[in-house]
């Protein structure tokens, strides 16, 4: 049995999934988001963000780390602050990763994510996949509803970071188990 982890990182929420493998069977274990602090100098919300991922792994124990590899453009929504702030957050991450495992966790982009767990042609949008991992793990999403003001009752905007970082652990669990093929770095 072994242990994958899976994370989709952000500067504002970053979505976690710990999945077992057992032979070919995946199991979900949990998942959730840890949302880094918005206030302070840089280097204290990095900080603090390490302590609790360093937290998490110490308690999920994982053999394997998977990582969402950084997106370095998309029209429109990027600036080179937000870039070097992702940046920061996503290796930082992937140094705590290495720290643990002795060697470099698996990078992956969102297409070789997407593509290697489509049902279909269409590749899966963000908004498609709270409903396409579940279907894969066979488990119900774990959603999370807003709940208070105007917006009660409609799901928060977490549970799709914590359904990309189901999608890294369950992209990388089908390489190791043999069920999908290998598009990393």
């Amino acid at each position: 049995m072994a242990i994958v982890l899976g994370f989709d990182i952000s500067s504002t929420t970053i979505g976690y999934c710990a999945l077992e493998i057992d032979g070919s069977q995946i199991k979900f274990l949990k998942a959730h988001y840890i949302k880094p602090s918005k206030d302070g100098h840089i280097l204290d919300r990095l900080a603090d963000t390490r302590n609790k991922i360093q937290q998490l792994i110490q308690e999920v124990k994982p053999d394997y780390i998977g990582i969402e590899e950084i997106i370095s453009f998309m029209k429109g929504k990027t600036t080179a602050n937000t870039i070097i702030t992702l940046a920061s957050f996503n290796r930082m991450i992937g140094l705590l990763a290495h720290d643990y495992l002795g060697k470099a966790p698996e990078m992956f982009n969102v297409m070789s994510i997407r593509h290697g767990l489509k049902f279909k042609k269409a590749l899966p949008q963000k908004e498609d996949m709270p409903k396409l991992v579940s279907k894969h793990l066979k488990i119900k999403f774990p959603w999370e509803l807003i709940t208070k003001g105007k917006s009660k009752g409609k799901p928060k905007s977490s549970n799709f970071d914590v359904a990309d970082g189901i999608a890294v652990a369950l992209h990388y669990a089908r390489i190791l188990t043999g069920q999908s093929k290998r598009k990393s770095k």
